[in-house]
């Protein structure tokens, strides 16, 4: 086609010159001067002859020159296919290339970052079985220290109940043993005394012998108290029930419970003799013993039995 076109044009111009020189020779030899022959109307006189006189070459080739020229034609379009489909292959490689490194590369990156959420994740699990290791012997020592302080604390304790149970047993015998000697230093009254006859006895028998006598299991007749505090209490021997001692006491001598079964050992000395007055009618002994003789007696010490 290219082919074609060329001739057409040099044709063209072949004929546009010869034109032209045609119309100088007969200007200058014969002196003949074409006018309205126009160098526009000349060209386009010599291009349209080009065509014409090209178009009928082409028309007037041989068949082997056309078979020539579509082999040319095919081979050119099969070479264009050719190149077309070597393109089309090589883009699509290239496009296969990137595809498959780019997955390769994910690849990679999601295996990389598997191993490193799993060493992350060893890593944690190690730190956290580490932590709970240190925990628990903490823990474990703690434990240890506060068995180990409890047993300290408890063999302490245990001592220390020892020493006091010693010093308790030391303290209860030394009192004893003073009990006793304080004890041994009254003398009982029934020894000294006649219960049935001792009420009408004088003053200065009774105070003569009846300094630090003890007074031993006497039982209760009655007892009473008054405004001030004070306990009014008769009592009388188990052999000699009509024979009355009066006892009067506060807090500071003695703070527990009498009954009329209660049994009373007091060490002390008599006071002389009496009887039971207003007041201790008043304190609440019965009205029946108003007038009864007693002896009195200053406590040094007394106690109960319930």
């Amino acid at each position: 086609m290219i082919y074609d076109i060329s001739i057409i044009i040099m044709l063209a111009l072949f004929l546009l010159s010869f034109v032209v020189f045609v119309r100088w020779i007969l200007k200058k030899i014969f002196g003949f001067n074409i006018h309205n022959l126009s160098c526009i109307r000349v060209a386009f006189i010599s291009l349209l002859s080009g065509v014409l006189i090209v178009g009928l070459g082409y028309q007037l080739r041989t068949s082997d020159q056309k078979r020539i020229d579509e082999q040319n034609e095919s081979k050119v379009a099969l070479e264009s296919k050719k190149k077309t489909k070597a393109k089309s292959e090589s883009k699509a490689a290239s496009e296969s290339k990137k595809r498959a490194r780019a997955k390769s590369e994910s690849k990679a990156a999601s295996e990389s970052k598997k191993r490193a959420r799993a060493k992350s994740e060893s890593k944690t699990a190690s730190e956290s079985k580490k932590r709970a290791r240190a925990k628990s012997e903490s823990k474990a020592a703690l434990e240890s220290k506060k068995r180990a302080r409890a047993k300290s604390e408890s063999k302490a304790a245990s001592e220390n109940k020892k020493r006091a149970r010693a010093k308790s047993k030391s303290e209860v015998s030394s009192a004893k043993k003073k009990k006793k000697q304080h004890s041994d230093t009254y003398q009982n009254i029934e020894t000294i005394f006649n219960m049935h006859t001792i009420k009408y006895l004088s003053n200065r028998r009774i105070f003569n012998k009846g300094s630090a006598v003890a007074l031993r299991d006497f039982k209760v007749i009655d007892f009473g108290a008054d405004k001030m505090k004070q306990y009014h209490v008769l009592i009388a021997p188990k052999n000699a029930s009509q024979t009355y001692f009066l006892l009067v006491f506060g807090d500071n001598i003695y703070k527990g419970r009498i009954t009329y079964s209660s049994k009373i050992t007091v060490l002390g000395s008599l006071n002389g003799k009496s009887r039971v007055n207003d007041s201790q009618i008043n304190s609440g002994i019965a009205q029946r013993y108003l007038g009864k003789r007693d002896i009195l007696v200053l406590i040094d010490r007394i106690q109960v039995k319930n």
